[in-house]
């Protein structure tokens, strides 16, 4: 066994499978010649200690393992910790991690004994392959010192056909947990249509917001039928706030590969670290306020919006072929080559 990738983490108690975007890491990776090796773990307590503390070890034993991927985070430092100690242990693999959240940013943000205890395992990797240029400096000024390597945003295996729509009617859609989105009870569109998807749907909403209902992960694509896709959180119109609202600039929502995977360009806030992308890339807009999308949107003419969607049809392109993460894989293997922690 030589490249090995760790990404599923099943539930043996009812055979809950990992979320969307470490499926799909896992898919690409294996189709690139890795081989996948499931951790399972039980929700009972006492069963997990055990499997922490005993079966991490047979899991390992005995394996050649040159490289192994593990996505990270499986939300417990103290098993993310066994695991480390069971590989350097038990095998003489370079283990890099691939980051989708960093919880001390997140759910722990402010808890520094939590903080402290994460960076240590971040340190202790051979390598992280991490969502961009924000996340990759706050690891490097909080303390992290192993190589990183920057995926720039999550691919997204999308079985559905691409919007090719070029007609552009000021048409806006957002796909998601409706909990966590109040300002969607604020915004004011006069010009413009929003379509929603997704859990929680509120009692009413404003005029020109039209919600559409739940669809299954692999069936929402072929309902987005709108312009734009937007990425927001929390309740203002004028930053992403709440829980995960500062999160945003730091991370890469996997709400923008939904969108750009499907065709759609990403309408997102300007001070969220995907903004860059999106303007590097030219593949939708940057918004510092809410209250002036109507306006924006008005101000699009069908020569630019033909050249938002040429480009997102073409970066879509590559997140349904796994590009970046192939080509970020790569890159920090490269990097580590012949060096070890």
């Amino acid at each position: 066994m030589k490249n090995v990738i760790m990404s599923s983490i099943v539930n043996k108690d009812n055979k809950d499978a990992g979320p969307k975007a470490k499926n799909d890491i896992e898919k690409i990776l294996i189709k690139e010649g890795f081989e996948p090796l499931n951790l399972e773990l039980s929700r009972n307590k006492f069963k997990k200690l055990l499997y922490a503390l005993i079966g991490l070890n047979k899991v390992f034993r005995g394996k050649k393992i040159d490289n192994l991927v593990f996505q990270y985070p499986i939300y417990s430092i103290f098993l993310t910790q066994r695991f480390i100690r069971a590989i350097r242990k038990y095998t003489k693999a370079k283990i890099y991690f691939i980051v989708h959240d960093i919880e001390s940013l997140r759910a722990y943000k402010g808890d520094s004994s939590y903080q402290k205890k994460e960076l240590a395992i971040f340190n202790s990797t051979d390598g992280m392959v991490v969502h961009n240029a924000a996340m990759h400096q706050w690891l490097q000024e909080n303390g992290v010192t192993v190589p990183l390597e920057e995926l720039g945003i999550f691919d997204y295996l999308n079985p559905n056909a691409e919007q090719e729509s070029f007609f552009y009617d000021q048409s806006i859609c957002f796909a998601g947990n409706l909990k966590g989105a109040g300002f969607l009870q604020r915004i004011n569109l006069k010009a413009s249509r929003l379509d929603l998807f997704g859990p929680n749907q509120a009692s009413a909403y404003p005029k020109n917001i039209n919600y559409q209902g739940i669809y299954p992960a692999d069936q929402l694509p072929k309902y987005l039928k709108t312009n734009f896709g937007l990425v927001w959180n929390g309740d203002s119109l004028t930053r992403c706030d709440g829980d995960f609202g500062e999160y945003m600039k730091y991370n890469m929502p996997h709400k923008t590969s939904l969108y750009l995977s499907s065709g759609i360009p990403v309408i997102v806030w300007k001070k969220a670290a995907a903004a860059k992308f999106i303007e590097v890339n030219q593949v939708g807009l940057a918004v510092a306020d809410l209250n002036e999308l109507d306006q924006l949107l008005t101000k699009i003419d069908q020569q630019q919006y033909q050249s938002y969607k040429q480009n997102a049809l073409k970066i879509g392109k590559l997140l349904r072929n796994g590009s970046f993460i192939k080509k970020a894989i790569r890159n920090l293997m490269q990097q580590t080559a012949g060096t070890r922690n």
